[in-house]
């Protein structure tokens, strides 16, 4: 590039390489080093940043705050003769037909940030006016809200970028789509996958359908995977410009042949070889030749993990469910650590070692990036050792009797002793013995898991075997949901409160009417809402430790930080009148003993004594889970009184900026000003890293995923409680949704754990991202007899509100459905 092209208004495709970047922006760089190798790209010229720049130079336009207005400026704005002159005669000089014209930012189709979508994109542009307006048109999409959230995402400096537009003869496709050259979701390199539609690659790139979908061996061309799409819509040219979209009447056939697939995935191959790195390209197919309309680098390509097997899929559904939102790095130094010691310690009961935390998350600079369920768990020869311990452990601990041990005790009287602490009043020195205290306040409750699980779970064992004994072993997950537990007695309770609700008008009145971060306000005005808010009051006391996210955190509220939330869940409960149904565990067990020879007798006494052993079991689960939890509130009631010292020395913004910190950063006498500059720069520092983790899963789903997806599924999962049912579909991305489901819906959730069980009695039936067939919102879905669906991935991404599914709990797939 010469010092007379670096300022040149308008360059043809062809004389343009990767040193052009600054000049024509990422994808006609990429477009012109796609030539220069050879491949078919149809032809065109680049409206450089130069007459971007000029332009904003000479109608005097400074981006600003205001981007709608500086949209609006951009979209009318006058070129300038010379620039008008440069465009319409490379125009000309193309035939004055159809083009696509498309942005091409300068800080676009890079390795780390693709910009898909971010810019606009103008398909059978036909005019000078009408390509002239098309290029004002991409200038302003550099100012669109998603872009500027998106460079903000990603670190990048809005002032600093600048946008040219990539013109090109139209090639108006009988068939397009796009081709990965390594698969992005598992990370091998031998892959292709290619989706493809009828008409203009629009329809696949922005998602409007369901793409035929193919894997297909780069090395050898070979077909493994194909899968027919939907094409619920074809995009093609109009007549005279524009597009127009229709329904696609070859829907049986298939749009691309195996020749043509070879023939495509070798031409991706030359480009990945060109650009040395996985590719996306997009194509098109005219007759019978391609074109190449993009080719970008692959973003977040993952490394190959090899073979994932049991174990590393069990690891990981346990973490999903456990750690559902990123640890803060004061979260590793306290809760976090101390409760994966805690499970390590129940681990050890069959001999087993767990991973240490260290190898359990992977961090950089105190923020964890990401979990590791390919540790494996360790198996040694003490086993035989522990299995004996076990034994005799399951002889001197009856489960029947936990409730008995002085341990619970202890741990009752120590977490309220912990929560009458005036945490305010505590010295600065004398903080971290307390914080260590109420770290510790759980620990008796493991001991106890440690000691009463061997002969529990014998229990279950036997009563599985005397289940298949008679042929009932499908009844085995719903007879075990029977007994009661302190999840079923704080959704009583909450019942109770709905039902209050429900009874009289004016509190009926204030929770239809108002958003639950404002019902509180509401109800302390009239006598009968303080009344409630007194019982409301207890309630808290008594149960709100429950945690609202996840176990694994404390930098996330619990029930009792955030009653806000548990009105939500009232509201909802209360629009409601809930229906009385017999629950799925008293119809499994009634199956059960309809068998002929357990009507009566003592063979139906020895299964019914072998039943409630083993419900037993469901029963220590799950009510050790909700002591286990109690300490949390305390725990992270004393890191924010950390937070709100520093803060009001102003070594901190907010009392949570603290769960940036470390423990061991913490000043080690009551903090002043000299501390906080190296206090904010610690937070500012972790802050940037962790929003570099927002769009990367805690846990790789390659760990989590089946492969097996059905042809006519939109999701596939682990089946988790049996039973098909059709209904609306409600998202609840978290608490502040809680409100949002109504009866008879479908719940859909990033994941679930004890807070959410008062929405399963609303609804319909549930799909979840994470979890297993042993996971909480497995055992709760059978305990009222939904259909459960769990694992799914990306269920909340790929269903929206009222969307109609059919959710087929015995097959672990959803579908379209229809009321």
């Amino acid at each position: 590039m010469t010092a007379a092209t670096k300022t040149a208004l308008v360059v043809p495709l062809s004389a343009l390489d990767r040193d052009w970047l600054p000049v024509a922006g990422g994808k006609a760089a990429n477009l012109g080093e796609l030539i220069a190798a050879g491949a078919p790209v149809p032809p065109g010229f680049v409206v450089s940043t130069v007459a971007y720049r000029n332009t904003l130079r000479d109608n005097d336009i400074a981006p600003g705050d205001d981007l709608a207005a500086l949209r609006e400026r951009l979209s009318t704005v006058p070129m300038g003769a010379a620039i008008e002159r440069s465009i319409l005669d490379a125009y000309h000089e193309l035939g004055s037909g159809a083009v696509a014209v498309r942005s091409s930012g300068t800080a676009e189709d890079l390795g780390d940030a693709a910009f898909a979508g971010q810019h606009d994109t103008f398909l059978n542009v036909v005019g000078d006016e009408q390509v002239l307006d098309a290029v004002r048109r991409c200038w302003a999409s550099l100012w669109t809200d998603r872009a500027g959230q998106y460079r903000a995402e990603r670190g990048i400096d809005g002032s600093e970028v600048a946008i040219a537009v990539v013109v090109q003869r139209m090639a108006d496709s009988d068939t397009a789509g796009v081709m990965f050259t390594a698969d992005p979701v598992s990370g091998a390199r031998d892959l292709a996958i290619v989706d493809a539609s009828p008409g203009l690659g629009e329809a696949v790139v922005s998602g409007l359908v369901t793409p035929d979908h193919y894997v297909v061996n780069k090395k050898s061309g070979k077909t493994l995977e194909s899968r027919r799409g939907r094409r619920e819509v074809v995009i093609r040219s109009a007549e005279g410009g524009g597009t127009v979209e229709s329904r696609d009447e070859t829907a049986d056939a298939p749009v691309l042949t195996a020749a043509r697939l070879r023939a495509l995935v070798a031409l991706g191959r030359d480009i990945e070889t060109h650009f040395d790195a996985p590719q996306d390209i997009e194509w098109s197919l005219v007759g019978e030749k391609f074109y190449i309309v993009q080719s970008r680098p692959v973003t977040a390509l993952p490394e190959p993990i090899g073979r994932v097997g049991r174990v590393n899929r069990m690891l990981a559904s346990i973490m999903s469910e456990i750690v559902t939102v990123r640890p803060y790095p004061m979260d590793m130094d306290t809760w976090t650590t101390a409760m994966f010691e805690g499970v390590g310690r129940f681990v050890s009961t069959g001999g087993m070692r767990t991973p240490a935390p260290s190898e359990t998350f992977a961090e950089r600079d105190g923020v964890v990036e990401r979990l590791l369920p390919g540790a494996h768990v360790g198996i040694g020869p003490g086993v035989p050792v522990a299995m004996v311990r076990a034994m005799v452990r399951g002889r001197r601990f009856h489960v029947d009797r936990w409730r008995d041990d002085p341990r619970l005790a202890q741990v009752l009287d120590d977490v309220k002793e912990l929560r009458s602490t005036d945490v305010a009043a505590v010295p600065w020195d004398d903080l971290p013995a307390l914080l260590d205290r109420a770290l510790a306040a759980f620990w008796p409750i493991i001991e106890l898991r440690y000691d009463f699980l061997p002969r529990a779970a014998a229990a279950v064992g036997r009563f599985r075997l005397t289940l298949a004994m008679f042929h009932r072993g499908r009844l085995y997950t719903r007879l075990l949901t029977g007994a009661p537990t302190k999840t079923s007695e704080t959704n009583a309770k909450l019942e109770a409160l709905a039902q209050r609700i429900r009874r009289d008008a004016a509190l009926s009145a204030v929770f239809a009417d108002h958003e639950p971060d404002t019902i509180h306000s509401r109800l302390t005005a009239s006598e009968v809402g303080r009344a409630f808010l007194d019982d409301f009051t207890v309630f808290l006391r008594d149960y709100g430790h429950r945690e609202i996210n996840s176990i694994a955190v404390i930098s996330q509220p619990t029930w009792i930080d955030s009653p806000d939330t548990v009105l939500g869940i009232l509201k909802g409960m209360a629009a409601a009148e809930p229906t009385p149904s017999e629950s799925a565990a008293a119809r499994a067990e009634a199956e059960l003993f309809s068998h002929p020879l357990l009507r009566r007798g003592f063979p139906r006494r020895y299964v019914a004594g072998r039943l409630r052993a083993a419900r037993a079991f469901t029963a220590f689960r799950e009510d050790t889970h909700f002591y286990l939890t109690m300490p949390q509130p305390v725990v992270r009631r004393i890191v924010r009184e950390y937070g709100r010292r520093l803060a009001e020395a102003g070594c901190i913004d907010t009392p949570d900026d603290v769960f940036h910190l470390r423990r061991s950063e913490l000043p080690a006498s009551e903090p002043t000003a000299a501390d906080a500059p190296r206090l904010r720069a610690l937070v500012a520092e972790r802050q940037a890293t962790r929003d570099a983790f927002r769009d990367t899963p805690l846990i790789d789903r390659r760990y989590l995923s089946t492969g097996n997806v059905p042809a006519d599924a939109l999701l596939s999962g682990t089946p988790a409680s049996a039973g098909t049912a059709t209904g609306p579909v409600r998202v609840v991305r978290g608490p502040a949704d809680f409100h949002r489901l109504i009866d008879g819906e479908v719940l859909v959730a990033p994941f679930t754990n004890p807070a959410w069980t008062p929405l399963f009695s609303r609804a319909r039936a549930v799909i979840v991202d994470t979890g297993s067939a042993v996971s909480h919102a497995a055992i709760v879905a059978r305990e009222y007899g939904i259909p459960a669906v769990l694992g799914t991935l990306n269920a909340v991404e790929t269903l929206k509100d009222g969307d109609v599914v059919t959710v087929d709990g015995d097959a672990g797939v959803v579908t379209r459905g229809e009321l």
